[in-house]
């Protein structure tokens, strides 16, 4: 298992990072990434985030760190990848990318 940190802006864009179609177990891999990182209704309610008009918000800023087993790792550098392939890296989700890129 890898760890990696992960910012309030890391976390809300990480799963428009990950593939919305794939294979069954990539899916299920998948799943277990975004159940892994969402947010409880404790934390929502800490760092005061709020949907603005389609427009996210938050108050609190709070790193937390993730373990990751090789097949989410595997599933998160290939996201990366294929967001740089794409050219859809951005300044909202770079931050992510590189520390996917990292691990």
């Amino acid at each position: 298992m890898k760890t990696l940190n992960l910012s309030v802006l890391d976390r809300i864009m990480l799963p428009q990072l990950l593939p919305q179609q794939s294979s069954k177990l990539e899916m299920i891999t998948i799943s277990s990434i975004v159940e892994k990182t969402t947010f409880s209704d404790q934390e929502l309610s800490d760092l005061g985030l709020k949907d603005n008009n389609g427009k996210v918000t938050w108050t609190s800023e709070c790193d937390v760190e993730y373990k990751f087993t090789a097949e989410q790792i595997e599933v998160l550098k290939n996201a990366s990848r294929k967001a740089d392939e794409n050219k859809s890296v951005n300044r909202q989700n770079i931050q992510l990318i590189e520390k996917i890129d990292a691990i």
